[in-house]
């Protein structure tokens, strides 16, 4: 084994999931990830088949891909040297490599298209994250207005960076402070105010019309019920 290209792969996911523990999103994760393995890439053939086919295989798992993310994947996949490649591994390896290549490239046909430039939280991951921390918070604390502000504390940062996470995270909170009986006064006005005052326009690309429509009918369902 000329390199050992398994410990690359491990260390691609590793550093993947590194990102994710620090609060990223899937999408945002992979790109922070991908950027810190490009010099690695120009390492040789063998070094940018594995970069490539990690990232590849990671998107396999994600609910949507960024148009430019899978066109550069397909690309670089369909440009590799093989001859290159041959050379700087086991024939055991080399197939293995091409397995993996071929599962990627087949893959990711099927994986629904992003057209916005913008890394971040896609729209069931958003509401899902929210749920989850909002579930681990009421465990501990029964105080309405110290929930909420750890719930925009966690999420400052989604909501400042796309106006798609920003009204998720929202409409998320105000249906399972509902859901909970939970209405702190001041709170509870200025969470309906922002709902009542929101443009779907404001979204562009950032959600499908289908996520758009969804988004729409939970809207108007929290605000009947503030």
């Amino acid at each position: 084994m000329k390199r050992n290209y398994e410990a690359l792969f491990g260390a691609f996911y590793e550093r993947y999931f590194d990102f994710k523990s620090e609060g990223m999103s899937n999408a945002e994760a992979l790109v922070c990830t991908s950027e810190a393995y490009f010099g690695v890439q120009k390492r040789g053939e063998m070094e940018k088949a594995v970069v490539v086919i990690a990232e590849g295989r990671i998107y396999l798992t994600h609910s949507k891909i960024f148009i430019n993310s899978k066109e550069k994947i397909v690309n670089l996949l369909k440009d590799l040297d093989l001859e290159k490649l041959q050379l700087e591994t086991t024939s055991d390896e080399y197939q293995d490599i091409l397995e993996r290549r071929d599962m990627v490239l087949d893959g990711i046909e099927s994986i629904p298209v992003d057209r916005s430039p913008y890394a971040r939280w896609y729209y069931n991951e958003m509401e899902k994250e929210v749920k989850n921390y909002f579930m681990e918070i009421i465990v501990n604390t029964n105080d309405a207005s110290g929930i909420i502000e750890k719930i925009e504390e966690r999420f400052d940062r989604e909501c400042r960076s796309t106006r798609s996470e920003n009204i998720v995270v929202k409409t998320t909170l105000a249906e399972l402070l509902i859901r909970h009986s939970i209405k702190p006064e001041n709170e509870f006005l200025s969470l309906k105010i922002e709902l009542e005052r929101f443009d779907m326009s404001e979204i562009g690309q950032q959600l499908t019309e289908s996520e758009k429509f969804d988004l729409s009918i939970r809207i108007k369902e929290v605000l009947s019920k503030m």
